[in-house]
């Protein structure tokens, strides 16, 4: 006769299994939790460094991205104000041009004399627009200099402390008459002063109109009064009244 075998449940070699396990840990946790623990720090450093991998990487590119953006805006900003300063330098040559007595071309300068020994600038008006040599070159504030070199589109330009340059002028507030000349350093001087002139530091020095130069152009102040050698005459140190390394935009003065 045959006779059914009957399956153990394979639940109970589970529960077997597991009470089993839970007695080893209970027995044995102090070393099973000495075992884990090396490898779970090791996990959960590794997981630190690539969050903050990640992290890091992030702000890396996002700080590039706003570099750049900054870089952009500071280039846009020193753009807007060279076209506000250009802008306020032509409506200065403009104003003057419409206030002045004299026919006059304005020009812009477009380089500098090349000549270590010289000062001196080009312009881009020439023969063209009626530029002739000597003709007096101006600013909104006074004096630059005088044409010394003409092209058909283009003039030289020697600006007041050449060392050849000089001007004949008058102290305005004295209306004693002098000299102004350049020289090799750069500076401005005041020559061939009677010692009696009466000259002080802060007198304003103007063109005479002796020459080819209108009268009454500034051209400096006074700002050291000396003798000479022989304490018969007295020179000055005269300090521009333009600043005669940053012309950019003039006027040339055709006919006064």
């Amino acid at each position: 006769m045959y006779t059914p075998r009957i399956k153990k449940p394979r639940l109970n070699y589970f529960f077997l299994a597991a009470i089993i396990l839970v007695i080893f840990i209970a027995l044995f946790r102090d070393a099973v939790v000495s075992i884990t623990r090396v490898p779970l720090l090791v996990f959960s450093d590794f997981a630190k460094d690539a969050k903050g991998l990640y992290t890091y990487k992030f702000i890396l590119n996002e700080n590039i991205k706003l570099r750049r953006q900054s870089d952009e805006l500071k280039k846009e900003i020193v753009q807007l104000d060279e076209l506000r300063l250009e802008n306020q330098r032509l409506k200065d040559v403009l104003s003057l041009r419409e206030n002045s007595p004299f026919v006059s071309t304005a020009a812009n300068v477009i380089g500098c004399d090349p000549n270590n020994w010289s000062s001196g600038v080009v312009i881009d008006k020439g023969k063209a627009q009626g530029i002739k040599v000597g003709n007096s070159v101006i600013t909104g504030i006074g004096l630059a200099g005088r044409v010394t070199d003409i092209a058909d589109s283009t003039s030289k330009v020697m600006l007041l402390d050449d060392p050849d340059s000089c001007f004949a002028s008058i102290i305005q507030r004295t209306r004693e008459e002098g000299l102004v000349c350049g020289t090799l350093t750069g500076k401005l001087i005041l020559r061939y002063l009677d010692k009696n002139s009466g000259v002080k530091e802060g007198d304003v020095i103007l063109t005479s109109g002796t020459g080819n130069s209108p009268a009454d152009l500034i051209i400096g102040f006074v700002d050291a009064v000396k003798k000479d050698r022989f304490g018969f005459l007295l020179w000055c140190s005269v300090q521009p009244a333009v600043n005669l390394r940053r012309v950019e935009e003039v006027l040339v003065i055709k006919e006064h």
